[in-house]
C-alpha cells in the first residue's frame, strides 16, 4: 500500500502582509490552451526529507526533455541536506509515479542563486533535472469507494491498463515524448501582459483551469509579476503560468494580502510570480548546459505586453513594508 502525500505549506506573516506558496497556468475563448489536457506538461510532486517526515507538496512544469520549472521556496529548506522527489505522472484512476534521490554530492535540485525568501516572488525558481524515462517507477491504483490508500499494482498491470486505455495511453505517450510549451522572454520594462492566463490545479491526481480574469502586470521594480487573487490555493506553487495561447511566462510563487489600520478600502489580495527575464535565462543557461539551447523561446516585446495603464506606487510600498519585516 502507498500512502498518499499532502502538505500543508507555511505563509510567511508581517504585520501588513501574509506571503504564501501557490501556482498557475492561462486560457481564452478561441485559442488552444482552453482544456486540462493542454497542460500535460505540469505535474503535481512531493517533497521528501531525510528523515521521512514533514512530506510537502508541490507542482513543476517541463521545460526540457529532463527538466521542470518549479518554484525555489518548494524545495530550497527541505533539499538542503538532501531530499526525495517524488512525481505523479498521470491523470487516472491507475497512475505511475517516478522517485529520485538529490544529494548535495549528486545534485538533482538547483536554487536561482539570488533566491531569498524576503524578496517575495522575485528569484523564486529553482530547476529538476529528472530524466523521466531512466527514473524507478512504482505503479499503483487510486482509492476508490471507501478505500482511503493508494494500492501498488505491478508493472504488467499497469500496461494492460495502458494498453486497453486510449486516454491514458495517449496520456503516458506525452510523458514519454513531451510537447514542450514556448518561454516568453520579457524586458525589463514595467508591462502589462497582453494575453489572458489561467493556471493548473492538480490534487491527487485530478486537474482544474483556474483562469484569471483580471489583468496581469509585470512592474520592474519589484521583479516580479502580480495580479488579483483569483481563487489559486496553495500546494500549486511552482506551477507555469501559461498564456492563451501557449506560451509559459512565469512561474507561480505566492500571494500577498494586506491592510493597512483603519483603512479598509486598503486592502489587497494579489498573486505574484517571476517571469522569464534575462536574469532567470542566465542561470537557466548555466544550470542546464546544452539543453538550455532547445528551448522555444519567444520575445514577450511588442506582441505580448501592452504599456501598462496602472499606478503601482500602492504595490511597491507594499512590498518594501513586507521584505522589511521579513528581514
Amino acid at each position: 500500500m502507498l500512502k498518499k502525500y499532502f502538505l500543508i505549506l507555511g505563509c510567511l506573516c508581517g504585520a501588513l502582509a501574509l506571503w504564501a506558496q501557490v501556482s498557475f497556468v492561462s486560457v481564452v475563448d478561441e485559442d488552444k490552451h482552453t482544456h486540462k489536457e493542454d497542460f500535460w506538461h505540469t505535474f503535481e510532486y512531493y517533497i521528501i526529507p531525510p528523515n521521512g517526515k514533514q512530506v510537502s507538496k508541490c507542482q513543476a512544469t517541463r521545460i526540457g526533455k529532463n527538466w521542470f520549472a518549479t518554484a525555489a521556496h518548494c524545495v530550497a529548506d527541505r533539499c538542503k541536506k538532501g531530499c526525495t522527489l517524488r512525481m505523479d505522472l498521470l491523470e487516472q484512476p491507475i497512475s505511475i509515479f517516478i522517485s529520485a534521490q538529490h544529494t548535495p554530492q549528486k545534485p538533482l535540485v538547483f536554487i536561482h542563486p539570488l533566491y531569498n525568501r524576503a524578496q517575495i516572488a522575485q528569484y523564486d525558481v529553482a530547476l529538476l533535472h529528472l530524466k523521466v524515462a531512466d527514473l524507478p517507477a512504482r505503479y499503483y491504483q487510486r482509492p476508490s469507494g471507501k478505500e482511503t490508500l493508494n494500492t501498488e499494482i505491478s508493472k504488467a498491470a499497469f500496461q494492460q491498463f495502458i494498453k486497453k486505455n486510449v486516454s491514458a495511453r495517449r496520456e503516458f505517450n506525452s510523458v514519454l515524448h513531451p510537447k514542450l510549451p514556448p518561454i516568453l522572454v520579457f524586458d525589463n520594462v514595467t508591462k502589462r501582459i497582453d494575453r489572458k492566463l489561467s493556471v493548473i490545479s492538480i490534487f491527487d491526481g485530478k486537474r482544474s483551469i483556474v483562469p484569471n480574469p483580471y489583468p496581469t502586470d509585470y512592474v520592474k521594480e519589484l521583479g516580479f509579476a502580480y495580479t488579483t487573487n483569483f481563487g489559486v490555493r496553495q500546494g500549486m506553487s511552482g506551477s507555469g503560468v501559461m498564456t492563451n495561447t501557449g506560451e509559459l511566462a512565469g512561474i507561480i510563487s505566492g500571494y500577498v494580502t494586506s491592510e493597512i489600520k483603519g483603512d479598509s478600502k486598503s486592502k489587497e489580495n494579489l498573486f505574484t510570480f517571476p517571469v522569464f527575464n534575462q536574469n532567470l535565462l542566465d542561470f537557466m543557461e548555466q544550470t542546464m548546459g546544452s539543453d538550455f539551447y532547445k528551448i522555444d523561446r519567444k520575445n514577450a516585446s511588442p506582441d505580448y505586453v501592452v504599456r501598462s495603464p496602472k499606478d503601482h506606487t500602492k504595490i511597491i510600498s507594499l512590498i518594501e513594508q513586507m521584505q522589511q519585516k521579513i528581514n
